[in-house]
């Protein structure tokens, strides 16, 4: 049986993949900020816990709004519904 990728080689893509997710990260405050100073959030005088608070209603808010992702349906006999639990198990 071929050799998987060594743990080294896996480490890189871990180290190479949280710096895309911090750069992302970075990138995102960056805009939210921006788009926080167009709409005038630095002149009101407002705590961060209640700013952090509005800002959590405001993300429930759209996220209600939203329509619920719903599962793939079935198509021909290949994908005939879940599979059966501890299945992998039984391909060992």
């Amino acid at each position: 049986m071929a050799r998987s990728k060594s743990r080294e080689a896996l480490l890189k893509e871990v180290e190479a993949a949280q710096a895309k997710l911090k750069a992302h990260d970075k990138a995102e405050a960056e805009r939210l900020g921006n788009l926080a100073i167009k709409s005038g959030i630095g002149a009101i005088d407002i705590s961060d816990d209640e700013l952090a608070r509005e800002f959590q209603a405001i993300v429930a808010r759209f996220r209600e709004g939203a329509p619920a992702v719903e599962e793939p349906k079935a198509k021909g006999s290949r994908s005939a519904g879940k599979a059966p639990e501890r299945a992998d198990d039984e391909a060992a």
